[in-house]
């Protein structure tokens, strides 16, 4: 079984990871967009933050743009 480390950031920490990554503007005037869908991601809908050539994009949580992450994430492990 191999195992990985899941880099997670509470609630209380996310203001200050966005900051740091210089998206929190933008994030809280919804202008970051899913990179899968479109849709505009917001604290309610936020499921996740991924690296992607040098810039941070965002996952909503629709079940299909999750499931494209995944399967974006074991792509790049083969």
């Amino acid at each position: 079984m191999v195992r990985e480390t899941l880099k997670a950031v509470h609630d209380d920490d996310l203001n200050e990871l966005l900051k740091s990554l210089n998206i929190y503007n933008d994030f809280i005037h919804e202008k970051m967009k899913c990179a899968f869908c479109g849709y505009s991601v917001n604290y309610d809908n936020l499921h996740s933050l991924f690296p992607d050539s040098g810039s941070v994009k965002l996952c909503c949580n629709k079940p299909q743009c999750v499931n494209v992450l995944l399967i974006r994430i074991e792509s790049r492990r083969s």
